[in-house]
């Protein structure tokens, strides 16, 4: 598939189910974009940057990147997260609860961690000034007041630790180990991910790209891990995404799965549809959930389910 990019203008977008909803949101939409067997439809403000951050819908491509080296044979989901470190790696300080989480468990956000736990982005805090250089040492030494599986404590320090498990299964940092794997196959433009101070991507946010790109991860999901032809992930892996919340949900009880980022960002998709949206932008923290259900609900309508 070399999809043909349709730009959708301000006119058109208003004879547009999905379209004409981006435009009626009143807290700015940077832009968004469906892609589908009949190529790709793409809308951009045209005061807006070309690439924009995704916050959150970064742990999307991180769980892709973990799934690909699972296809490859180079890292078993139930492993225990310490395994991939050496001891030099690992702080003196080490928690040593942490050697009985897995892969999978970090996948869930269900390491353990409290609610009091830490939780950081450095694409829009300045954790490096509060932690330091060694963020995995951080990580690493958080207390686990519960067990595996026991209890789900969003985080974005579980995919930052997770962006350090898939370097040392793949022997380079996931920015380029998803560049390899995903984004020059599936044609990205320009992108970029946010690093800590050693310069592993953080992983729980800070991907910069354009929604047609980010669309695109989407619709190769949709069509059950093949994009020309080739097959990128397995539909095994893809379909333990979703039946195990490896940074997907469920869309209602539509056959739409999502992954959401801060203010409003989103990718979404539906295999029966075959049809992907991707849209970033910038809402209120009391009115991201409101605006990406208007969204997706347009959507639905698009996709006429």
């Amino acid at each position: 598939m070399n999809p043909e990019i349709i730009k959708i203008t301000d006119a058109e977008a208003a004879e547009n189910v999905f379209f004409k909803a981006v435009l009626r949101e009143e807290a700015p939409m940077y832009d968004a974009a469906i892609v589908s067997e009949n190529g790709i439809l793409e809308w951009k403000n045209p005061d807006c940057n070309s690439i924009n951050n995704s916050h959150s819908v970064t742990k999307f491509f991180i769980a892709a990147a973990v799934g690909r080296l699972r296809d490859e044979g180079r890292l078993d989901p139930d492993a225990p997260v310490t395994s991939f470190f050496s001891q030099d790696q690992l702080p003196a300080d080490l928690n040593p609860r942490w050697h009985n989480v897995t892969v999978r468990n970090t996948l869930r956000h269900m390491t353990g961690m409290g609610d009091d736990s830490i939780r950081y982005g450095v694409d829009e805090d300045d954790s490096n000034t509060v932690i330091g250089d060694d963020f995995l040492a951080e990580v690493l030494r958080t207390p686990l007041p519960h067990a595996p599986e026991t209890y789900r404590r969003y985080s974005d320090a579980a995919y930052y630790l997770l962006s350090r498990i898939i370097a040392a299964a793949s022997g380079r940092p996931a920015d380029k180990y998803l560049n390899e794997t995903f984004f020059k196959p599936l044609g990205f433009g320009q992108w970029a991910m946010v690093c800590c101070p050693q310069g592993y991507p953080i992983g729980g946010g800070g991907l910069f790209a354009r929604a047609r790109d980010i669309a695109k991860m989407g619709y190769l999901y949709a069509c059950g891990g093949v994009w020309d032809g080739a097959r990128l992930i397995s539909e095994e892996w893809i379909e333990a995404s979703k039946q195990n919340d490896y940074a997907l949900g469920q869309f209602r009880d539509f056959d739409v799965w999502v992954k959401t980022g801060a203010r409003g960002q989103m990718i979404a998709f539906s295999q029966s549809k075959k049809t992907a949206v991707a849209w970033h932008g910038c809402a209120f923290q009391d009115d991201e959930g409101k605006r990406n259900n208007r969204l997706l609900e347009a959507f639905v309508s698009y996709c006429k389910f």
